[in-house]
Order: C-alpha cells, then sequence, then structure tokens
C-alpha cells in the first residue's frame, strides 16, 4: 500500500457537499478512520467536524492510481479545521487535540501496512494577513524537517497547495510558492480558476476535486524526480568516536555544503584528563542532531563486539540508546563496529534491537543488492599520501548505483593523528562531491 499523510485545516479535510459521486468507492482506496483502522476510502475521508464534506484525498487517490499495476493508496487523514500553522508542531495542542503529535502518531500505524510516500499540506486561510505572512514561510520549513526527521524520511515528498484566489484577501499564496526554492523534494499545487461555495472561504465540491487531481500531478513529478535521484552515484559521510572537532570544524562545514552525515557516537574511555575536552558531551552531541545530522550507535565505550558476550553487547549498544532517549534524540537506527570488527552474533543483536544499518570497513562500495545491510563496507579516510591517493580514487570511479561510504575520525584528531583529517582535505573531498553532482545521504536514508 502506497500511503500519503494528509494535514492542514478545512479545505484538505473537505467541506464540499456530499453527492451521487461520493457514494462511488474503490477496493483499492483505503483511509484510515477515526479508530485506526483500515477502511474502503469514502467522503467524507476526514471527522475533524460535523461538516466536513469532500476535499481533495479521494479524487487524489484515483489520480494516484492510474497507469498503476496492482497498487493500493492509503489515506491518512490529520487535517483540522481552523488550525493555524503554529499548532503544527511537536506537543502544541489545538482545542482538545495534538494535530501534530496525532498526525505522526497515526501515521506510524499506517507504517505498519504501507509505505510513506508523501504528505499533502493545505492550511493558510487562518495565516492570511500580513503580520503572520511574514513568518509563514520559516514556520513551514520546520514543519517539514520536523516531519521528515519524526518519520525517519529524509527526502520524503511533501505538497502544499494554495488557498482559494476568492478569499477576501490573498498574502499566503505568495508565501507558499517559495518553499520549492527553500526546500528540497516539495511543490505546490496551484488554485487558480477554483471557486468557492458561496462563502469565500471553502472550495466547492467540483474544486475540492480538481485540486486533488493537481496534487496527483504535482506528487507524480517529485515521485518521478526520487526516483532519478536514485539513479546517482551516493556518499555516505561518517564520523565516529564523538570529536569535539565534529561539531567545531565539520558540522559547519557540511551546513555550508547542504550535506547531511551520520555521526557515530561513543563514550571514547579517557587515558589522559587533558583528552576529556577533545570528546563532546551528550548536551553537544544532541546540537549535532538538532542541526539535522544522524546521530548513530558506536557503542556505549568503543568495546570490540566480537570480544564480548551477548548481554554485553546488549549493554554496549543500549548505552548509547538510553542516552539518546535521555536527551531527546531519536533511537538510532545505524550503528558502526568499533574497529570495524563484527561477527554474526552482533549482526543478529544489532537486528534484534531495531537497528536497519551497520558500516563496517573494508574499502570497497557498498552493493545494496550484495552486501548486508549490517555489514555495509566503507572506507577510512586520513590525510596522509596513501589514504588520500585512495579515497579520491574511490570518489573519481564512483559509478551510477555504487555508494561509497566514508569513514572520518577527528577533523584533525589530535588524539590520535594517525587517523587525523585535515579541514582542507575534507573541504576538497566535499567540494568534489559538488562538482560531480553526487547525492549525499546519511546512513538512515540508505
Amino acid at each position: 500500500m502506497e500511503v500519503y499523510l494528509l494535514i492542514g485545516q478545512s479545505n484538505m479535510a473537505g467541506r464540499g457537499a456530499i453527492d451521487a459521486e461520493s457514494e462511488k468507492t474503490s477496493q483499492d482506496i483505503f483511509m484510515l478512520d477515526k479508530s485506526n483502522n483500515w477502511v474502503i476510502a469514502k467522503d467524507p475521508v476526514h471527522f475533524d467536524k460535523s461538516s466536513a464534506g469532500v476535499g481533495p484525498a479521494i479524487s487524489f487517490a484515483q489520480a494516484m492510481l492510474k497507469d498503476k499495476m496492482n497498487a493500493q493508496i492509503g489515506l491518512i487523514p490529520c487535517a483540522w479545521g481552523g488550525s493555524p500553522i503554529k499548532v503544527w508542531q511537536p506537543g502544541v495542542k489545538y482545542f482538545d487535540n495534538f494535530p501534530y503529535d496525532e498526525a505522526i502518531a497515526r501515521a506510524k500505524i499506517a507504517l505498519q501496512k504501507g509505505v510513506l510516500k508523501g504528505i499533502l499540506w493545505h492550511q493558510g486561510e487562518s495565516d492570511n494577513d500580513s503580520k503572520k505572512a511574514e513568518v509563514y514561510l520559516e514556520k513551514l520549513k520546520a514543519l517539514v524537517a520536523n516531519l521528515r526527521m519524526d518519520l525517519n524520511a529524509p527526502n520524503l515528498s511533501f505538497v502544499a497547495g494554495e488557498i482559494g484566489y476568492f478569499n477576501k484577501e490573498n498574502h499566503i499564496n505568495t508565501i507558499i510558492n517559495k518553499l520549492p526554492d527553500e526546500v528540497a523534494h516539495t511543490a505546490v499545487v496551484s488554485a487558480k480558476d477554483l471557486t468557492d461555495k458561496g462563502d469565500h472561504l471553502h472550495f466547492d465540491t467540483a474544486s475540492a476535486r480538481e485540486l486533488g487531481k493537481r496534487y496527483a500531478a504535482e506528487m507524480k513529478k517529485l515521485e518521478q524526480e526520487s526516483f532519478k535521484e536514485t539513479k546517482k552515484p551516493r556518499v555516505v559521510l561518517t564520523f565516529d568516536d564523538a570529536e569535539v572537532s565534529h561539531l567545531t570544524n565539520v558540522a559547519p562545514l557540511l551546513l555550508k555544503y547542504g550535506y547531511n552525515a551520520t555521526f557515530f557516537v561513543c563514550e571514547f574511555p579517557i587515558r589522559q584528563q587533558d583528552e576529556k575536552e577533545q570528546y563532546l558531551v551528550w548536551k553537544q552531541i544532541k546540537n549535532l542532531h538538532d542541526m539535522g545530522f544522524e546521530i548513530g550507535n558506536h557503542t556505549g565505550h568503543h568495546k570490540n563486539v566480537t570480544k564480548l558476550s551477548v548481554e554485553d553487547i546488549k549493554k554496549e549498544v543500549g548505552f548509547v540508546d538510553e542516552k539518546c532517549k535521555e536527551f531527546g534524540i531519536p533511537k538510532p537506527i545505524s550503528f558502526a563496529y568499533p574497529g570495524n570488527r563484527y561477527d554474526t552474533i552482533s549482526q543478529r543483536i544489532l537486528k534484534e534491537m531495531g537497528y536497519k544499518f551497520a558500516r563496517t570497513g573494508g574499502a570497497k562500495y557498498y552493493k545494496v543488492n550484495e552486501d548486508s545491510r549490517l555489514a555495509i563496507p566503507s572506507y577510512t579516510v586520513i590525510s596522509s599520501s596513501k589514504y588520500k591517493e585512495r579515497t579520491l580514487e574511490a570518489l573519481q570511479n564512483l559509478k551510477e548505483e555504487d555508494v561509497l561510504v566514508l569513514t572520518f575520525h577527528g577533523v584533525p584528531d589530535l588524539i590520535h593523528p594517525d587517523y587525523s583529517t585535515s579541514i582542507d582535505f575534507l573541504n576538497e573531498i566535499l567540494q568534489f562531491i559538488k562538482e560531480k553532482k553526487y547525492k549525499v545521504v546519511a546512513m538512515k536514508s540508505l
């Protein structure tokens, strides 16, 4: 089942009059009802108010099914009439509901039966004045970022809709249309030539259905773009041991290029007191998470898992899981074996503990259809002549559908100079990636 999350306010929920067309259903289109059960979709799809009627949902699903064989569409209705954008953030209450939190919870229930393909957003009427419009774009960007992070889908397609041009004033559409220039994998649906039901606020039945078709057209374009993206050579940037240079030197450089990365953290054993300042504390690790980077697990204390008992492996892995929970960081799904050492026992335990990816060494490309996701090979990057030449050669020879995983330690690494990478060499690598137009992803996005 291809699943889509529907959020926003009343025009997403639908206020069009129910008609004979509303009685027609499809065995391939489902909706998650208010009790979180999958049922055959039928207007009204939403249940936010008794006035809920025809919205864009059903016509969107019908259009998405065209030209698809053996496909099913699942709709997750979560819009709330009258809701301003300020209530669409974690922990915020709107009357007796928590719109954002409930949308995430229902989406995760839906994921038990299907694959989340995109989000439809129609909202703006409640923010349609000059003052609110000034801050709307930043709030919308934050919403997209939060949804992608909480749903563990960093490139999830997001389509926003214009409000009706029949509104007495229109401050918001100009702002909404800036979204695709600011955030990748987003699009905007036009509401031009659509008509209202007589209240200068809500789309009538025919226009709501036309809006759904327009949503589908834009969603299909984004899906085609995403498919093309998967054909690009991919690079995964990973950084081990929670060294302070990751926050001071690496993160600003990655943000400059717009690249994501995975930081594999542990509490590295301190041999001398003056080494302590070279490692991140958990508040600083949380800062990396807040910047949008993935936090991965490198065991609690950088221990060789092949020399640990089953219980001790679970304790070492669980230590980082618990620390992440304590500091409001999502439970990691990516792991890096300390010293690149692993065995079938450690792989099995990681899988049991919910890990999807695990990185090792090997100095070869990751072949998605051949290599285990719990034994992903990588190249270690060091600023010595031998390793620089090897890294640049691996980048130069990267081909379509190949994945190159790069492992860095400190940038620079003052405690372990044999594993040090200079800021200049990291910048050279990032510049090379940019020129080649390779796709950079965090490990969780593989």
